[in-house]
């Protein structure tokens, strides 16, 4: 992957600039008449928030798993993996202050998006990354608008109201955290709308992106572009069609199955299941993705799908071990984390800085 530049990403650069960042912030907290609480853990990590998919129903196209072998099948000429995609979203608890005798938590949030294009052996970043410091709190608990008003105007991080109609502190945490996964969407959006209107049209070069496609509009999706989720179960309806997917063989891919909306919206995609690798001694869920792809029928999907299948079989290799999930992580995913990391202040630096009284 080509070196970031030491001018807008050097580490002196970016250490300088996440201390700016935290340094305003403390600013902030300390005009609101609030105190510091960093947490050990991101808040993603403590809330579960609701994405949608028991809006939509699961229905089998095919009856069992493909028989076919893609570790020794052909490789479909008419595709390549060419563009890779992931969303950065992480949101830390920094302090609070009291409005009203109600305790009102404040967030420092980062949120991005990246798109890596691999060019034979090598990767480098396309267009560019999507990045965003944010600060997130409740603006209705704010009496001196103000403040917030000044805070804009001296700092480079973004300022956002993350809402909440309850005054309570968890459920706040948790508004928090589903603004932050509303910023990351935006950002991922904005990011493949640009793709899409500059090297989308060439429908041999794929785009894999790293989530669930399912609340993606159509319209706003191509063929080339495929979605591959880390998670076995999700909330769908009909989501007792996932079981048969656990018993896949290593290197095959699962029935596939079609996703709907619940009330008749035409959101036609495809999904099934890929067994990237198997081990004797591991859970049924090792090494087992989920893919979603958007298809005009269903033998289009089942044609895409045995494509895609292949293709990815070979991201097996390099491994991107010992990375958490590195059983089902592609190694180009991998470098789409790590790039857009080493961006930004690690979770350990900023808990640190808002420890220190």
């Amino acid at each position: 992957m080509s070196e970031p530049s030491a001018q807008l990403f050097g580490t002196a650069a970016v250490a300088q600039a996440g201390r700016s960042h935290l340094a305003a912030i403390f600013s902030l907290l300390r005009a609101l008449g609030g105190k510091t609480s960093p947490t050990d853990h991101l808040e993603e990590d403590l809330f579960r928030i609701r994405e949608g998919f028991h809006n939509f129903r699961l229905d089998a196209v095919e009856s069992e798993a493909s028989a076919t072998d893609f570790l020794k099948s052909p490789r479909p000429p008419e595709l390549h993996l060419t563009y890779f995609a992931r969303t950065m979203q992480r949101t830390q608890l920094v302090g609070h202050f009291i409005s009203q005798g109600v305790e009102i938590p404040v967030h420092y949030s980062i949120t991005g998006a990246i798109i890596l294009k691999r060019e034979g052996r090598h990767f480098r970043v396309w267009d560019e990354a999507e990045l965003t410091n944010n600060v997130l709190l409740p603006f209705a608990f704010v009496r001196d608008r103000g403040m917030l008003d000044e805070f804009r105007s001296a700092s480079a991080v973004r300022l956002v109201d993350s809402g909440g109609d309850r005054a309570e502190y968890t459920q706040l945490r948790i508004a928090g955290v589903t603004k932050a996964m509303a910023l990351t969407l935006e950002h991922r959006q904005r990011l493949y709308e640009r793709w899409r209107s500059k090297e989308g049209a060439d429908l041999s070069q794929g785009l894999i992106i790293s989530g669930n496609l399912a609340t993606v509009p159509n319209e706003s999706l191509n063929a080339n572009v495929l979605g591959i989720d880390r998670r076995v179960y999700l909330p769908w309806q009909n989501s007792q069609l996932l079981e048969p997917q656990l018993g896949l063989a290593a290197h095959r891919r699962g029935a596939l199955l079609r996703v709907s909306a619940a009330q008749g919206d035409p959101m036609a995609k495809y999904m099934w299941f890929v067994r990237l690798r198997m081990s004797a001694k591991a859970d049924p869920e090792f090494g087992l993705a989920n893919c979603i792809c958007l298809a005009a029928n269903e033998g289009e999907a089942r044609a895409r799908a045995d494509a895609f299948t292949a293709r990815l079989i070979d991201e097996r290799l390099p491994v991107s071990f010992p990375a958490e999930g590195w059983d089902k992580l592609i190694f180009p995913l991998k470098l789409c984390k790590d790039y857009l990391e080493s961006l930004v202040p690690t979770r350990e630096t900023v808990k640190s800085y808002f420890a220190r009284e």
